[in-house]
């Protein structure tokens, strides 16, 4: 009879843990998905969407007010939901108007952040930040980065490491606030959009380009230090106390 009590009362708690799981996995699945969306789609999508913009960019040129506002305003929509790459995106502006799209293209870039991450915030991630602070023990670096959110956004849209959808998704999640995510966003964006555009720009044709990667070989360089220094930069902040 003490082993029938005892095997019920396992079963009994089993059940209470078991229960209130259910919706909390499958919140971390919806959660995880978002970013996985966010992460992949913009690689798929840049393929179909270059090979039409690349082949055609007469189509592009002669646009009315009203069709190049509506033009942006699409633009800042693809990116905000994640269906084109930022950079790509940079390379193509620079390659069909050249510097002069500069100011439209970050308007548009502006408006994709608030799009992005006012998705992220409608989305949550409470259930797989929790997640994340159980199993990785991440509670002060989670603090750290609320803390000196201004710098670690500022940081992460430097690096040509951290995808434009992904940084949107995971700093609304953190709960970075919105003034200093728009400005440090934005200002860290610039030098990687001005590189793309100038790359787009100095392409006489994109097939030239893709078949003499060498003509552009110093942008490796100039990559490679701004992945440093924004590497830098967000291991100071991670070593520094919240």
């Amino acid at each position: 009879m003490p082993c029938k009590g005892r095997q019920k009362a396992v079963d009994y708690e089993k059940k209470l843990i078991f229960v209130p799981l259910m919706p909390f996995n499958r919140r971390v699945l919806l959660e995880s998905a978002y970013l996985l969306w966010m992460g992949l789609l913009p690689v798929i999508s840049s393929m179909a969407l270059g090979y039409f913009a690349f082949s055609n960019p007469a189509f592009f040129i002669g646009f009315t007010v009203f069709q190049s506002i509506l033009f942006w305003g699409l633009a800042a929509c693809i990116m905000g939901l994640a269906f084109c790459p930022t950079t790509f995106f940079a390379m193509f502006t620079g390659y069909i108007w050249g510097f002069p799209g500069l100011v439209p293209l970050i308007i548009a870039y502006a408006f994709a952040s608030l799009l992005g991450f006012g998705l992220a915030k409608k989305m949550g991630g409470d259930t797989l930040l929790d997640l994340i602070k159980t199993k990785f023990k991440a509670t002060k670096f989670l603090e750290n980065v609320q803390a000196s959110s201004f710098a670690w956004v500022f940081f992460a849209r430097l690096s040509p490491v951290f995808p434009f959808a992904i940084t949107n998704a995971i700093m609304a999640f953190v709960g970075v606030p919105f003034r200093q995510f728009f400005i440090a966003g934005t200002l860290g964006m610039l030098p990687r959009t001005v590189l793309a555009l100038w790359t787009g720009s100095q392409a006489q044709t994109w097939t030239r380009l893709m078949e003499h990667p060498g003509l552009l070989r110093w942008q490796d360089f100039v990559s490679i230090f701004m992945l440093i220094i924004s590497s830098l930069g967000m291991v100071y902040l991670a070593k520094r106390k919240a």
